[in-house]
């Protein structure tokens, strides 16, 4: 294990271990905080499954962000990866859909980005602060695909 991975590691561990409920502040930037889909229908959990439940998502919002600032650094495929781990942590985070799409596109695979923006829709259609940016992201998978990217 690299002494990178080892750190990411060990982070990831102290947030799962957070035993106080805070709330996650949405990553820098005009990004808003995304609701998982479907809470309202859902029955209350238990207090312990409420706070893994909330642990998974602060882990999630914390490698989503790390993945952003690798993205924005030109290093797509450990971004990729940090989002892949965010939503194996919490699968209905919709954030790490849209940026799973963003680094597809990056990368000019629009069937990948729409497929990953599909799944963001599914998470974040009801949260208002993500219409604007979700259109846009479709709007360039579209002139992505027109364009003829594989």
């Amino acid at each position: 294990m690299t002494p990178k991975t080892c750190w990411a590691h060990l982070v990831l561990a102290g947030l799962l271990m957070v035993s106080c409920k805070t709330v996650v502040a949405p990553p820098p930037g005009d990004i808003p905080a995304a609701r998982p889909h479907g809470t309202d229908a859902a029955p209350a959990p238990s207090a312990p499954e409420e706070k893994a439940a909330l642990n998974r998502l602060q882990a999630a919002a914390v490698l989503t962000d790390r993945g952003r600032i690798l993205m924005a650094e030109g290093q797509v495929d450990p971004a990729m990866r940090l989002f892949e781990q965010a939503l194996s942590l919490a699968p209905q985070y919709g954030p790490g859909y849209y940026f799973l799409a963003e680094a597809w596109l990056v990368k000019n695979n629009w069937s990948q980005a729409r497929e990953f923006h599909r799944q963001a829709t599914l998470y974040l259609e009801d949260n208002g602060a993500w219409k604007g940016r979700m259109a846009r992201q479709a709007r360039r998978i579209d002139r992505a695909a027109a364009s003829g990217f594989p």
